[in-house]
C-alpha cells in the first residue's frame, strides 16, 4: 500500500486512467477493421492510437495462414513503442507461430524488410513460465505475424477451432520521448514495476529505458518531470514536490492488484486558530480496515496538531485595552475554538482570568509498542483586564510501554545496474538489494532481491535472411507450356549488414501436356489460266493444309478445286484491246474482261496485271496496269526467311534471328513501297511474325513489339496511299489490318510475364496494350496519364477512349480471380483517308480507332466512351460508325458504308468541335459526317478568342503609334524613332501572320512559307531591340555621326533574321517549317533551335549594352567636373558644380553631349 498526498483528489487522478482504457475499448473495437495495405486478407495496420487491446483470437482467425498485425510509429526520433503481452496458460503447440519484429520500412519491389530486428527472444510466447512479457520498440513499425509453413503439391492447412495456444493478449502504449503524458507515465512505471518484478536470469525484462521518472524503475533519457528527488523532495506521478507528497508505505503494486486496507491520506493543515500569540493547527487522517486483519491494520495516531503563529500580539511589557467590537470577535473566536476542540475530543477552553487556564488531558500514545510520546495543550484566553499569558502552550512526555515491537525486515536500496553482458546487439543487465532481517516477529521482505532487464549499448550488424518460399502458384497454362512462380520475403539486412543472396521471386517451367493443334488450310492459291481462250474451259487452283500437330483433327476438304471458264463467246475484233506501249511495257491484243499480265522490272518478282473492259458504247479500253503482284526482292527475301521460322516454329525448335528480320524490315519499310505488292508481302510478313511470337518457343523481346508497331506506321505513311489504294482493289482491305492488330494486341499481351502496360508511339499510330486481373480491374483510360509522344500530332491528343472495368468481369467470383485481360486501344492517324469513304456528300470527319479486348467478353454493361475530335469545318449530320463485317446493310443505309455500321453505336453531340459515342460492342470506330453545300474542308483548328483579342489589340495600338510618328516625324525625326518604327512594322506583320496563316495547314505550301515568314518577322523584333541598345551606347559615345554605323541598324534589324531564315531553310530542306497543327516550327529535328537560340543571345546582349552605355555617360560626367570645375584651394571638386556642369549637357540623337 502507498501512502499519497491528498492535494490532487482521487478523481483527478483516476481521470487519465479512465481516459486511456476508453482509447483501449476503441482500438480494440477498430483493430479488425484499420486492414493495412498489405496482400495478406486479415492484415491489420494501427496508426495514429496512443494506447490499445487486442486478442490473439481476433486479429489471428484460425481460418487464416497468413495474418498480420502492425503498429506504426508516428515518429522514432519523438515516439517509443511500448507492448504488455498476457501468455497463454499452455505452452504453443501446431504448425503455425507468431513472431514478433520491429523493422524501419518494407520494399515492395524487392520483397524486403529493412532493419528488422526480432523480438522472439524477448516475448518468448510459447512459454508460460512468466506469464507478462514486454518489450520496447524504437522504429518505425512493430509487428507480429503468424505464417504457416509452406504447403507442396497444393495442400492447404485444415483451419479448426483457436487452441489455447491462440489465447494471449496484447496491450500497447505509445509514450513521448520528451514531457510525455502524466497519464501515459502511470501506466508505464505500472508497466515497469511488473517488469521489473518479474524480472529473472532467463527471462529479462524487456522494457530497457523510459522517459518518465518512475519510483521503482530507472528514469531512462530525458523524464517529464525532474530527477531523482535529493533530501525531502519526493516524486510523485512523475511531479516533484515536498514531503507532503511522500509515500507513508514502501509496499509497492505489483501488476496492478495491490492489498487493501491501511491509512489514507494526511489531510491538508487546517486554518491556525489564532492570529498571533501563538495558535494551533491540526490535521487527520482516516483508516480503511483490511480484511482479515486484526485492528484493521493501521497503527497510529488518528490527528496531530502544531503550532502557529507563535509571535507576540503587542509590544512586550505592554497590556493593550480591546474596544467592545474587538471583545465581542475574541468571544466569537472562543466560540468557534471550543466547537473544533470538542470535535476532536478536547474540552473547550476556559475564559476569565488567565491565571485559570488549565491543560488540555494528554493526548493517546503514539505507539502501542515500545517508546511513543503524548501530547496536551492549553490556550491563551485574552480579555480586557487581563495581562499577556506566559509559559509554553503546548507539552510532550514519553510513554512506556512494555510490549516490545516487531521489526520489519527492509530492503537496502538498490545496487547499481550492472554492465551490459553483450558489447553490441541486445544482452543484459542486472541488479541486486539486500533484505535486513526481521525481529521480533516482523514480517519478511516481499519482493525480488534481483531484477534483471534487457540492454544495447550498441548495434551489431545483421546480415540478411530469407523467410521460407511460399507454395508454387498453379500452371499458367492448362496445355503445352507454362509457368509457375513462388516468392520469399527478405528479413534485413540491418546496420551494415550482408544482403540477402538469390532472388526473391523464382519460376519454373510446367508442362501437363501438348496442345492438340488442327489441322488448318491455308488460303487458296489463284486461278490458274484457263485451257482455252474462249468457249468452254477450266480452271485450277490448290491450297496447303498446315498440320495436324499433337492429335488434332486433320483438314476437312479437298486440296485441289476445278472451275469453269472460258464460257462466254469468241469476242468481237472491237471487243478486243489492240496491242499497246505502256510504262515501257508492251501489252498485246487481249479480249475485252480478261487480264493481261507481263513480269515485273528486274527490282521485283510476280506480274504486272492489266484488265480489258468495254465502255458504254461497246468499244474495248486497257485499264491503268496494277502492280498488287508485283514485289520487291527486298520484300521477298523478307518474306520468305519469315516462312522458314514460321516452320521452325511449328516444330518446335527455337526462334534465332527473328530480331535481325524485324529490324531489316523496319529499315526497309522506312523508305516507302515501290509497289502495292510490297504492302502485301509486308502484311503477310507480319502475320507470319504473330503466329511466331504466339509460339512459346519464342518470346518477343521489348524491341520486337516496338519494331513491329513501327512497320505498321512505315505502311501508312502518306507516301504510300497511292498504294493502298490501288491494294484495296483485290488486295489486303482495311479487313486484314484491322485483324492483323487484333492478333499481335492477343498474342503480346498474354505472352507478357507481369502486370504492365505496353505504349507505343510512332507517326502514324498510336499502340495501348494494358494487362491487368479481373480482379483489381479499374477503368482504363486512352492515352494513359503521363504517355509521352514523338509526333506533333500525338503530342496533344484530341481522342479518348474509356473502357469500363465492368467489361473485365465473367460474373462469376471464382473465374474473376483467375482471370486475366489484355486491352489494346490503337489510334490511327490518317487510316481514314485509305480507306475512301469520302464521297460527294459524306466524309470521314475524325481519326480511326480500335479497341478489343482479350478473352472477348459476352457483352458490354457499360457503354464504351469514345470522343473523336472533328477534323474538317462546316460538316452536319455526325454519326458514329463501327466496323462489322457480320451486318448485312439494309436497304436504307448508304451503299458507300460496306462494311461500316452505325448499328451498335448511340451519337451525343459535345459541341461544334466534338462528338462522343457510346457503343455496346468492340470494334473499330470513326465519326461520318455530311458535307453542306458552303463547306470548306479546312481543319477544326481556328485561333482561340484570346488569340485573337490579344494580336488584335496590339496591332492595333502599334499602328497607331506609327501613325502618330510619321505625322510628327519632322520634329522626332532621328535614328532611335526608325528603330522603334522598324520594330512596331516587324510586331505587327507577325501578329497578322498569327491571325491569317497560322491555322492555313491544308495547303503545305502556304502553311511553310507563313511559317518562315514568321520565323523572320520574330527574330526581327528581337534583333530590332538590340539595335535600339547598340544605338544608345554608340550616342553616348559620340560615335553616332559616322553615317556607316546607321546604316549598319537595318542589317542588324532586317538583314541577321533573313541570314538565320536563309540558312535553316537550307540545312532543312523546310522539312520543319509547319507541323499537323499548326504553321510553325516543329519540334523534330531541332528546327526550334534556330528560333530560340538567337532570341536567346538577344537576350544576353541587351544588358552588356546597357552596362557599357551606362559606364560611357559615366566617364563623360567625370571628365566634364575635372575640366571645368577646378578650384584652386580645395582638394575636393563640389559635387553641386558637377551637377550643375551635368545638367547643362544637352540632348542630341537620344543621348547626352557638352554644349
Amino acid at each position: 500500500m502507498r501512502g499519497q498526498a491528498a492535494a490532487p483528489g482521487p478523481v483527478w487522478i483516476l481521470a487519465p486512467l479512465l481516459l486511456l482504457l476508453l482509447l483501449g475499448r476503441r482500438a480494440r473495437a477498430a483493430a479488425g477493421a484499420d486492414a493495412g495495405p498489405g496482400p495478406e486478407p486479415c492484415a491489420t495496420l494501427v496508426q495514429g492510437k496512443f494506447f490499445g487491446y487486442f486478442s490473439a483470437a481476433a486479429v489471428f482467425p484460425a481460418n487464416a495462414s497468413r495474418c498480420s498485425w502492425t503498429l506504426r510509429n508516428p515518429d522514432p526520433r519523438r515516439y517509443t513503442l511500448y507492448m504488455k503481452v498476457a501468455k497463454a496458460p499452455v505452452p504453443c503447440s501446431g504448425p503455425g507461430r507468431v513472431r514478433t519484429y520491429q523493422f524501419d520500412s518494407f520494399l515492395e519491389s524487392t520483397r524486403t524488410y529493412l532493419g528488422v530486428e526480432s523480438f522472439d527472444e524477448v516475448l518468448r510466447l510459447c512459454d508460460p513460465s512468466a506469464p507478462l512479457a514486454f518489450l520496447q520498440a524504437s522504429k518505425q513499425f512493430l509487428q507480429m505475424r503468424r505464417q504457416q509453413p509452406p504447403q507442396h503439391d497444393g495442400l492447404r492447412p485444415r483451419a479448426g477451432p483457436p487452441g489455447p495456444t491462440d489465447d494471449f493478449s496484447v496491450e500497447y502504449l505509445v509514450v513521448g520521448n520528451r514531457n510525455p503524458s502524466r497519464a501515459a507515465c502511470q501506466m508505464l512505471c505500472r508497466w515497469l514495476d511488473a517488469c521489473l518484478a518479474g524480472s529473472r536470469s532467463s527471462h529479462p525484462c524487456g522494457i530497457m529505458q523510459t522517459p518518465c521518472a518512475c519510483l521503482g524503475g530507472e528514469a531512462g533519457g530525458p523524464a517529464a518531470g525532474p530527477l531523482p528527488p535529493r533530501g525531502d523532495v519526493c516524486l510523485r506521478d512523475a511531479v516533484a514536490g515536498g514531503p507532503e507528497n511522500c509515500l507513508t508505505s514502501l509496499t509497492q503494486d505489483r501488476g496492478g492488484h495491490g492489498a487493501t486496507g491501511g491509512w489514507k491520506l494526511w489531510s491538508l493543515w487546517g486554518e491556525c486558530t489564532r492570529d498571533c500569540g501563538g495558535g494551533l493547527q491540526t490535521r487527520t487522517r482516516t483508516c480503511l480496515p483490511a480484511p482479515g486483519v486484526e485492528g484493521g491494520g493501521c497503527e497510529g495516531v488518528l490527528e496531530e496538531g502544531r503550532q502557529c503563529n507563535r509571535e507576540a500580539c503587542g509590544p512586550a511589557g505592554r497590556t493593550s485595552s480591546r474596544s467592545q467590537s474587538l471583545r465581542s470577535t475574541d468571544a466569537r473566536r472562543r466560540e468557534e475554538l471550543g466547537d473544533e476542540l470538542q470535535q476532536f475530543g478536547f474540552p473547550a477552553p476556559q475564559t476569565g482570568d488567565p491565571a485559570a487556564e488549565e491543560w488540555s488531558p494528554w493526548s493517546v500514545c503514539s505507539s502501542t509498542c515500545g517508546e511513543g510520546w503524548q501530547t496536551r495543550t492549553r490556550f491563551c484566553v485574552s480579555s480586557s483586564y487581563s495581562t499577556q499569558c506566559s509559559g509554553p502552550l503546548r507539552e510532550q512526555r514519553l510513554c512506556n510501554n512494555s510490549a516490545v515491537c516487531p521489526v520489519h525486515g527492509a530492503w537496502d536500496e538498490w545496487s547499481p545496474w550492472s554492465l551490459c553482458s553483450s558489447t553490441c546487439g541486445r544482452g543484459f543487465r542486472d541488479r541486486t538489494r539486500t533484505c535486513r532481517p526481521p525481529q521480533f516477529g516482523g514480517n519478511p521482505c516481499e519482493g525480488p532481491e534481483k531484477q534483471t532487464k534487457f540492454c544495447n549499448i550498441a548495434l551489431c550488424p545483421v546480415d540478411g535472411n530469407w523467410n521460407e518460399w511460399s507454395s508454387w502458384s498453379a500452371c499458367s497454362a492448362s496445355c503445352s507450356q507454362g509457368r509457375q512462380q513462388r516468392t520469399r520475403e527478405c528479413n534485413g539486412p540491418s546496420y551494415g549488414g550482408a544482403e540477402c543472396q538469390g532472388h526473391w521471386v523464382e519460376t519454373r517451367d510446367c508442362f501437363l501436356q501438348q496442345c492438340p493443334v488442327d489441322g488448318k488450310w491455308q488460303a487458296w492459291a489463284s486461278w490458274g489460266s484457263c485451257s482455252v481462250t474462249c468457249g468452254a474451259g477450266s480452271q485450277r487452283r490448290e491450297r496447303v493444309c498446315s498440320g495436324p500437330f499433337f492429335g488434332g483433327a486433320a483438314c476437312q476438304g479437298p486440296q485441289d478445286e476445278y472451275r469453269q471458264c472460258g464460257t462466254q463467246r469468241c469476242p468481237e475484233p472491237h471487243e478486243i484491246c489492240d496491242e499497246d506501249n505502256f510504262g515501257a511495257v508492251i501489252w498485246k491484243e487481249t479480249p475485252a474482261g480478261e487480264v493481261a499480265a507481263v513480269r515485273c522490272p528486274r527490282n521485283a518478282t510476280g506480274l504486272i496485271l492489266r484488265r480489258c473492259e468495254l465502255d458504254e458504247e461497246g468499244i474495248a479500253y486497257w485499264e491503268p496496269p496494277t502492280y498488287i503482284r508485283c514485289v520487291s526482292i527486298d520484300y521477298r527475301n523478307i518474306q520468305m526467311m519469315t516462312r522458314e521460322h514460321l516452320a521452325k516454329a511449328q516444330r518446335g525448335l527455337p526462334g534465332e534471328g527473328v530480331s535481325e528480320v524485324i529490324q531489316t524490315l523496319v529499315e526497309i519499310s522506312q523508305d516507302g513501297t515501290s509497289y502495292s505488292g510490297d504492302l502485301l508481302s509486308t502484311i503477310d510478313v507480319l502475320r507470319n511474325m504473330t503466329e511466331i511470337f504466339r509460339r512459346a518457343y519464342y518470346s518477343p523481346t521489348p524491341g520486337d513489339v516496338q519494331n513491329f508497331v513501327q512497320i505498321l506506321s512505315n505502311l501508312l505513311a502518306e507516301e504510300n496511299r497511292d498504294k493502298w489504294e490501288e491494294a484495296q482493289l483485290a488486295g489486303p482491305n482495311a479487313k486484314e489490318l484491322f485483324r492483323l492488330v487484333e492478333d499481335f494486341v492477343d498474342v503480346i499481351g498474354f505472352r507478357m510475364k507481369d502486370l504492365r502496360d505496353a505504349y507505343q508511339v510512332t507517326d502514324n499510330l498510336v499502340l495501348s496494350i494494358h494487362k491487368l486481373p479481373a480482379s483489381g480491374a479499374t477503368d482504363i483510360s486512352f492515352p494513359m496519364k503521363g504517355w509521352r509522344a514523338t509526333g506533333d500530332w500525338a503530342k496533344v491528343p484530341e481522342d479518348r477512349v474509356t473502357v469500363s472495368k465492368s467489361v473485365f468481369s465473367t460474373g462469376l467470383a471464382e473465374a474473376d480471380e483467375a482471370s486475366v485481360f489484355v486491352v489494346g486501344t490503337v489510334l490511327y492517324r490518317n487510316l481514314g483517308s485509305f480507306l475512301a469513304l469520302q464521297r460527294n456528300t459524306t466524309v470521314l470527319n475524325s481519326k480511326v480507332i480500335s479497341v478489343t479486348v482479350k478473352p472477348p467478353p459476352r457483352s458490354l454493361r457499360t457503354p464504351l466512351e469514345i470522343e473523336f475530335a472533328h477534323m474538317y469545318n462546316g460538316t452536319t449530320n455526325q454519326t458514329c460508325i463501327l466496323w462489322d463485317e457480320t451486318d448485312v446493310p439494309s436497304s436504307s443505309a448508304p451503299p458507300q458504308l460496306g462494311p461500316w455500321s452505325w448499328r451498335g453505336c448511340r451519337t451525343v453531340p459535345l459541341d461544334a468541335l466534338r462528338t462522343r459515342c457510346l457503343c455496346d460492342r468492340l470494334s473499330t470506330f470513326a465519326i461520318l459526317a455530311q458535307l453542306s453545300a458552303d463547306a470548306n474542308m479546312e481543319k477544326a483548328t481556328l485561333p482561340s478568342v484570346t488569340l485573337i483579342v490579344g494580336c488584335g489589340v496590339s496591332s492595333l495600338t502599334l499602328l497607331m503609334l506609327v501613325i502618330i510618328y510619321v505625322s510628327v516625324w519632322r520634329y522626332i525625326r532621328s535614328e532611335r524613332s526608325v528603330i522603334l518604327i522598324n520594330f512596331c512594322l516587324s510586331i505587327i506583320s507577325s501578329n497578322a501572320l498569327i491571325l491569317i496563316g497560322q491555322t492555313q495547314t491544308r495547303n503545305k505550301v502556304v502553311c511553310t512559307l507563313v511559317a518562315a515568314f514568321l520565323h523572320f518577322f520574330f527574330l526581327s523584333s528581337f534583333c530590332w531591340v538590340l539595335t535600339e541598345a547598340w544605338q544608345s551606347y554608340m550616342a553616348v559615345t559620340g560615335h553616332l555621326r559616322n553615317r556607316l554605323i546607321r546604316k549598319r541598324f537595318l542589317c542588324l534589324g532586317w538583314g541577321l533574321p533573313a541570314l538565320v531564315v536563309a540558312i535553316s531553310v537550307g540545312f532543312t530542306k523546310a522539312k520543319g517549317y509547319s507541323t499537323m497543327n499548326y504553321c510553325w516550327l516543329s519540334l523534330e529535328g531541332g528546327l526550334l533551335y534556330a528560333f530560340v537560340g538567337p532570341a536567346a543571345a538577344v537576350v544576353l546582349g541587351l544588358p552588356v549594352e546597357l552596362l557599357r552605355g551606362a559606364a560611357a555617360a559615366g566617364a563623360d560626367l567625370d571628365v566634364g567636373c575635372a575640366r571645368r570645375h577646378r578650384p584652386p584651394l580645395r582638394p575636393l571638386p563640389d559635387p553641386l558644380r558637377c551637377l550643375r556642369l551635368a545638367g547643362g549637357l544637352r540632348h542630341r540623337h537620344g543621348a547626352l553631349y557638352p554644349p
